[in-house]
């Protein structure tokens, strides 16, 4: 089973790579309506997947589920 965990450590070093980047390019971004353009799209793409899987990734009593735009950051 030696080739189980190597595959299992390249693919958990390749999502965290992943994850570095996207958090990079975030903190790059100084608009705040830019960074909720990205948010709001990372939780749909998220919410699609969660729930062609098994539902939806985030539950809707989350707080995260309500979070509002704040008049100006919209674009």
């Amino acid at each position: 089973m030696e080739g189980v965990t190597m595959n299992d450590d390249v693919v958990r070093d390749a999502r965290g790579c992943e994850e570095l980047r996207l958090i990079r390019a975030f903190l790059r971004l100084r608009d705040p309506g830019r960074r909720q353009r990205v948010l709001e799209l990372a939780e749909q793409l998220a919410e699609e997947a969660g729930s062609a899987a098994t539902g939806p990734a985030v539950p809707a009593h989350h707080p995260s589920s309500r979070l509002e735009t704040s008049p100006g950051q919209a674009e």
